[in-house]
């Protein structure tokens, strides 16, 4: 079982490890700035609603565990906690994967209240992007980092999340363009300490090694693309804010496109690889049956884990875009 209340523990923390927190106090240039405001909501460890934006927001470079939510959330997480790997792994087999996945758990809760026991006598938060090129996810959310006032100084909470091992350093979607040293350091720091999610007895995800190397791949090729291709008129980065801009600039023209695949739709021809730009938006990769054995030679599983490149004649399929299939190398993962 795990304690009911872990506020004791929580705030001897933070009074630790304060001083190093202030080391990322951070004067912001001003493009980055988004606004001041109040945290309204703390739905997770990395996902708060503020006072004056009206959308959720997702931190960037975090990836905490996910928690049960209502009044019964520490009853529900108290079910799951002694038999925690258990509970994993079964959980695994019945999702078919031998991914990582999420899923919520005693760590989560955890983290939830940490993070809540940090922004508890917080009264003032500076919201910050970390470029202009992808301000939003697929889902609508302001990817953001909240900056803490503290003592009359802002404090990066991401970086402090990371660095007592609440998160790892999550860059799924690309490293940090602004932070990358101070987040590889942060996440160095807690595993050197063995905090939170490096902590063996840390009821936590047991895959973390696994997790890091896949969103490390992930990041270099996002990387290369911006060294080959970022400025190339002919390829469009669909993670990218200006994506749906670019496309619509380019149809009947041949195009590559970067992204990877979010649903795959098979029960019927044309088959459908889709790749999800925003919600009820997206680009698909059609396959008639004609081709039908493109389809039997595409490795699914690497075009939804990585990020590749399409190339073919860009059409609008009513709100959607498109692209036909019709031969294997039309698709590329560097």
């Amino acid at each position: 079982m795990i304690p009911q209340k872990k506020y004791f523990y929580i705030v001897v923390s933070l009074l630790v490890f304060l001083p190093s927190v202030l080391l990322y106090s951070q004067n912001s240039d001003t493009v980055y700035f988004v606004s001041f405001d109040e945290i309204a909501k703390i739905i997770d460890g990395d996902t708060f609603k503020f006072k004056n934006i009206e959308k959720s927001n997702r931190l960037l470079c975090l990836d905490t565990e996910e928690t049960f939510k209502g009044k019964n959330a520490y009853e529900k997480t108290a079910e799951i906690a002694d038999s925690w790997l258990d509970f994993y792994y079964q959980s695994k087999i019945e999702k078919g994967t031998e991914h990582p996945i999420k899923l919520d758990s005693p760590f989560g809760y955890e983290t939830a209240l940490w993070t809540t026991e940090f922004f508890k006598d917080v009264k003032r938060v500076r919201i910050e992007i970390d470029d202009t090129l992808r301000t939003v996810d697929i889902y609508g959310r302001e990817l953001v980092y909240v900056f803490a006032e503290k003592d009359g100084k802002f404090i990066n909470y991401n970086l402090e999340c990371v660095r007592q091992g609440y998160s790892p350093y999550f860059n799924k979607y690309g490293n940090s363009n602004r932070f990358h040293k101070e987040f590889t350091e942060a996440q160095e720091y807690a595993r050197k300490n063995k905090l939170g999610i490096w902590n063996p007895a840390a009821k936590c995800y047991p895959d973390y090694d696994e997790r890091i190397k896949w969103w490390n791949k992930r990041a270099l090729q996002i990387e290369n693309y911006k060294k080959k291709y970022a400025d190339n008129n002919k390829f469009v980065n669909l993670l990218n804010d200006d994506a749906k801009i670019k496309l619509s600039g380019c149809i009947g023209q041949k195009v590559t496109v970067f992204g990877s695949v979010s649903e795959v739709f098979s029960f019927r021809f044309p088959y459908l690889l889709r790749i999800t730009l925003s919600k009820g938006e997206s680009l698909d990769l059609f396959i008639n049956e004609d081709d039908a054995g493109i389809f039997n030679e595409i490795d699914l599983e690497k075009l939804e884990s990585n990020f590749f490149y399409c190339s073919g004649i860009l059409e609008k399929n009513s709100n959607n875009y498109k692209i036909i299939l019709r031969k294997l190398n039309q698709i590329s993962i560097q």
